[in-house]
């Protein structure tokens, strides 16, 4: 009987050294499949670049008064958002006296006071 209490104290002890070695996750590296976690859901958030203050139907661009926004880079696409109205694209051409800026209308028709989304 006496014997036996070296080998279970020392099996304790083992157990106790070990428990957060990276032998004792095998049967997560056997089975991975069953420790993926899902994917998280990443929410696509429209960054307000400012607003139309003209607009210029027969050359077909705005000018957009970002204000203290941080404005967009040349080329970017931006879009507007009215209330049961069609998408409108933008693209910026370019970058006059900040915060003022011009983009050619790629799609749809602007009004003067929308909003704009990068």
């Amino acid at each position: 009987m006496f014997h036996r209490l070296p080998i279970a104290a020392g099996l304790t002890a083992v157990i106790v050294l070990l428990s957060g070695c990276t032998l004792l996750q095998l049967p997560a590296r056997l089975w991975p499949w069953k420790n993926k976690k899902p994917p998280r859901a990443t929410l696509k958030v429209d960054l307000l670049v400012g607003r139309i203050v003209m607009v210029n139907e027969e050359s077909s661009f705005v000018l957009i008064d970002s204000g203290s926004l941080p404005g967009p880079v040349v080329g970017a696409i931006l879009k507007t958002r009215a209330a049961a109205a069609t998408p409108v694209a933008l693209r910026v051409t370019q970058i006059r006296k900040p915060p003022f800026f011009v983009a050619d209308i790629i799609k749809g028709m602007p009004r003067k006071g929308d909003a704009v989304y990068q």
